[in-house]
């Protein structure tokens, strides 16, 4: 009975110092990546639908990603150069695998699949939400530089203040000048001030420990207000300043920072306080998360066969069918072991 209390207490102290609040945050950040893909086709900027509506509360699923990948990395004490050139390998198999797998089943013999496999990381080829693994081989490629300036005093201070005043100064121009925005003229890939501003505050609530930060309900209730409001600004942002639909301008905003920090703030939090109960649900659908993210754009592509994308309660629908096909479907991938490596970075 002793070496049975003495098993689940290990268990238990294992996923506290997992922390659940991370795999939610992976899980709630997949939701929101499939909410922009799904929904962009259901309304204009003359018409704020429930599609539109959709399609801008999932803008703070990609900050969160790299939010949750600097808590992890940024505070492994060994950050070696052999540690991050094996990370940057592990990156290039996945992306490696799945365009030759497509390349493969669609018979597309007459292109080359290495450029196929690096025009994803550059938001092309057959996987264009792959720019994400290229961002995050840049910042790969810088986190030896990252990492001196962190251990200096205020490092990570310095480095937030650095990249939350070029942001602010991109806004101004996206604002008053361009009356459109200055991103639109780099790929997603290399807009790194961005990505690295969202890693970096990640690991600095690694660094600080978060789970000593006091949430009442009155800053949850802000964050959550703002969550549920944000679709109408930036939908308004979007018709009448930046004459452009895409979220993927608005993550240099004060507005998806603020709500960014918070929403990660509240679930490492919440990940406390669901502890061991739920910790292995929770777990285990955190970790179908990646095949998810990489699967579901042909999933998607598959639904529009038999729907008109135009109608924005179709793209509701195409919404909730992926994002569970895309699970049961990773789910099923991930029982074969020797696929399974391919799921995870």
């Amino acid at each position: 009975m002793l070496l049975l209390n003495l098993v689940i207490w290990i268990v238990q102290g294992r996923l506290i110092m997992r922390n659940i609040g991370l795999d939610l945050l992976k899980v709630f950040s997949c939701v929101g990546v499939i909410a922009l893909h799904s929904s962009i086709t259901g309304f204009t900027l003359d018409n704020f639908n429930i599609s539109a509506y959709i399609y801008y509360l999932g803008t703070y699923s990609i900050p969160l990603f790299f939010m949750v990948n600097g808590y992890f990395l940024l505070n492994k004490r060994d950050l070696s150069i052999i540690y991050i050139r094996n990370k940057i390998i592990a990156i290039l198999y996945v992306v490696l695998f799945w365009n030759m797998l497509i390349w493969i089943l669609k018979g597309d013999f007459y292109s080359n699949p290495i450029r196929k496999t690096l025009g994803s990381l550059l938001q092309r080829g057959y996987f264009y939400q792959f720019w994400f693994f290229g961002a995050l081989i840049l910042i790969y490629l810088l986190l030896p530089i990252i990492r001196k300036i962190l251990k200096k005093n205020n490092g990570y201070i310095i480095l937030l203040l650095a990249l939350t005043t070029i942001g602010i100064f991109i806004e101004i121009i996206n604002t008053f000048i361009l009356y459109k925005p200055l991103q639109q003229y780099i790929p997603q890939t290399f807009r790194i001030w961005t990505w690295l501003f969202y890693y970096i505050i990640g690991g600095f609530f690694g660094e600080i420990n978060i789970r000593k930060i006091e949430v009442n309900n009155i800053f949850k209730g802000v964050i959550i207000s703002l969550l549920f409001i944000s679709p109408l600004i930036l939908f308004y942002t979007s018709k009448n300043i930046y004459h452009n639909i895409y979220a993927e301008y608005f993550y240099d905003s004060i507005l998806i920072k603020v709500l960014s920090i918070g929403l990660f703030i509240i679930f490492v939090k919440r990940g406390e306080e669901c502890g061991f109960k739920y910790g292995k649900l929770v777990t285990e659908i955190s970790s179908l998360t990646m095949g998810v993210f990489i699967i579901h754009t042909y999933i998607l592509e598959l639904v529009w066969k038999y729907v008109d994308n135009k109608i924005w309660y179709n793209a509701v629908i195409a919404f909730i069918f992926t994002l569970s096909l895309s699970f049961i479907i990773s789910k099923l991938i991930w029982k074969i072991k020797r696929i399974r490596i391919f799921l995870k970075i």
